[in-house]
C-alpha cells in the first residue's frame, strides 16, 4: 500500500508538471502567434482608422483653409499607408478681395506607424498630393460665377509629422510644394503668379481621430 501511495504521489506531481509545461508552451505559441499577426501585411481597420482634420496652410500663392476626412489604406509592419481628401478654401495673395478658391485635395501619406503609446509620439511620412478647383474671378482680377471654368490644377508632395498628443488627437506639421496651373491661362490671360506656377508651402493643424 505504501509503495502505491508513493506512486500515486509522484503521478500527481509529474501530472502537475506535465500540466505546467503544456500550459507554458500555448502560452508562447501564443505570443509568437501575435507577434506573426503584428507582422506583414495587415487591414487599416484599429482604433486610428479613420480621422477628421482641421489646418491652415500658406505657400507663395495663395493662404488656406482645410477640412480634411482621412482613413488608414493598410499596414504593412511598421509601415502604413493612408488617404486623405480635403475641401480647401483659398486666398490668392492680391489686393483685389475677388481672387478666392475652392477646391478638393487627395493627399496618399507613406509612413512609420502612427499610434499613441500612452505618451508623445511622434509619426513621420512622406506624402504625394493633386489638387482640383475653381476660381472666383476673371484674368482682370473681375468676379465671376465660381464654378464656371476656367479651373485649376495642382500636383506636389512633400514631408510631414504627426505629433499624438493622447488617444485621439494629433498635432500636424507638413512641409511640401508643387506647380500650380491653370489650363490655357496664358491664352486666357491669367497672370504667370498662378499660371504653371511653382510653390512651396507649410501646414499646421490637428487632426482628430475617430
Amino acid at each position: 500500500m505504501k509503495i502505491l501511495k508513493y506512486v500515486f504521489i509522484f503521478c500527481i506531481i509529474f501530472l502537475a508538471l506535465f500540466n505546467n509545461k503544456i500550459y507554458s508552451e500555448e502560452n508562447q505559441n501564443s505570443d509568437k502567434k501575435e507577434n506573426i499577426e503584428k507582422k506583414g501585411l495587415s487591414s487599416g481597420l484599429d482604433n486610428r482608422f479613420f480621422s477628421i482634420g482641421l489646418y491652415s496652410s500658406s505657400d507663395s500663392i495663395k493662404t488656406s483653409v482645410n477640412v480634411e476626412f482621412g482613413f488608414k489604406l493598410f499596414k504593412f509592419n511598421n509601415f502604413e499607408m493612408k488617404s486623405f481628401t480635403s475641401i480647401i478654401g483659398s486666398k490668392i495673395y492680391d489686393e483685389s478681395p475677388q481672387m478666392y478658391t475652392l477646391g478638393f485635395m487627395q493627399k496618399f501619406t507613406f509612413g512609420n506607424r502612427d499610434e499613441y503609446t500612452g505618451k508623445i509620439t511622434i509619426s513621420r511620412y512622406g506624402f504625394t498630393f493633386f489638387s482640383f478647383g475653381f476660381l472666383s474671378f476673371d484674368p482682370d482680377k473681375s468676379g465671376k460665377f465660381l464654378f464656371s471654368s476656367p479651373y485649376y490644377w495642382e500636383v506636389g508632395g512633400g514631408a510631414g509629422f504627426n505629433i499624438n498628443v493622447s488617444k485621439h488627437v494629433a498635432i500636424v506639421l507638413e512641409f511640401g510644394g508643387g506647380l500650380h496651373l491653370v489650363p490655357n491661362g496664358k491664352e486666357l490671360g491669367y497672370s504667370d503668379k498662378i499660371n504653371k506656377a511653382g510653390f512651396g508651402r507649410i501646414s499646421v493643424g490637428g487632426r482628430y481621430y475617430l
